[in-house]
């Protein structure tokens, strides 16, 4: 029987390897992981927003795609500029786990630190923040970006709340024994 490898492409192979999994690429695991945190909370603020998410579970998505769905559901936020930042975190994201060695990384990881550093302008000393290692950079990047969609997320509920009542109120028959929300 013949072997699938030669020993060359084992020897290569082994060696790629070790140099992917031997060590933690701390970076790629805020990214990783952060990103995941944000696709979350876009799908709870598109799921709080509509009436019928489960009609969009079979819709497959894209992340781009769910932003601009919230993107557009806000009423003063639409254009702020946070977005711009949470679409850099993804492109960053699709670099890092769609390629081990991409060539644009260090381009999307500086687009996200300036976008990152242009929020957080009028923060005293941040410019100090600049020295940090990309890793933290990235975590403070997606914690803004995490506290931005949370105050989005009070948004949608707010607006929620009114939808309720007003069905209540105007809708009387779907509701017979329940009392307002």
């Amino acid at each position: 029987m013949k072997e699938p490898f030669s020993d060359a492409q084992r020897k290569r192979f082994t060696e790629r390897f070790a140099e992917h999994l031997g060590k933690v690429d701390e970076l790629t695991l805020v990214v990783l992981k952060g990103h995941l945190l944000l696709e979350e909370a876009i799908e709870k603020i598109i799921s709080t927003f509509v009436f019928h998410p489960e009609q969009l579970a079979d819709g497959r998505l894209t992340f781009v795609q769910r932003v601009a769905i919230a993107r557009s559901m806000s009423l003063d936020e639409h254009e702020n500029t946070m977005w711009d930042l949470i679409l850099a975190i993804n492109a960053l994201r699709n670099d890092l786990a769609h390629s081990l060695d991409s060539p644009k990384r260090s381009n999307t990881l500086a687009r996200v630190r300036e976008l990152y550093f242009r929020e957080c302008a009028d923060i005293p000393n941040i410019q100090r923040d600049r020295l940090r290692e990309d890793q933290h950079i990235m975590a403070l990047a997606i914690a803004l970006s995490f506290g931005f969609l949370g105050g989005f997320q009070n948004e949608v509920d707010r607006f929620k709340e009114w939808v309720s009542m007003l069905d209540h109120m105007v809708n009387r028959h779907r509701h017979p024994r329940r009392s307002l929300p």
